[in-house]
């Protein structure tokens, strides 16, 4: 018994696989352009929810360190040398930053040296 292959019978294999993938790589580009489409469409509204994201994330963060170191500052007697210090140091901070933009100094909430 002799195998004989024929040249056609050899060609139908490989032309069955090269459509196989010259299908798939079809559908690969049709689906990578409806994704583009899709993202593009998307766009403004992942901005939308990165922005209220980073929103939210920074509005809870301040609000817990404000809120704490509020509740601190109220927990402490007020009459200090402490509690003034963190006043008179605050206030200064207040003129240096007031005074790198430009805005004169407030005489009435200024204390004196």
């Amino acid at each position: 018994m002799t195998i004989e292959t024929t040249t056609a019978e050899q060609t139908d294999p490989l032309k069955s696989v090269a459509d196989a993938m010259k299908d798939a790589v079809n559908q690969a580009t049709e689906d990578a352009a409806r994704a583009k489409e899709r993202i593009s469409q998307m766009g403004p509204e992942i901005a939308h929810s990165t922005s209220r994201f980073a929103y939210t994330t920074s509005y809870m963060i301040s609000y817990g360190i404000v809120y704490a170191a509020v509740f601190v500052a109220k927990s402490v007697p007020q009459e200090n040398p402490v509690v003034e210090g963190f006043i008179d140091g605050g206030r200064a901070a207040l003129d240096a930053v007031n005074e790198a933009k430009g805005i004169k100094p407030d005489v009435g909430n200024s204390m004196p040296a």
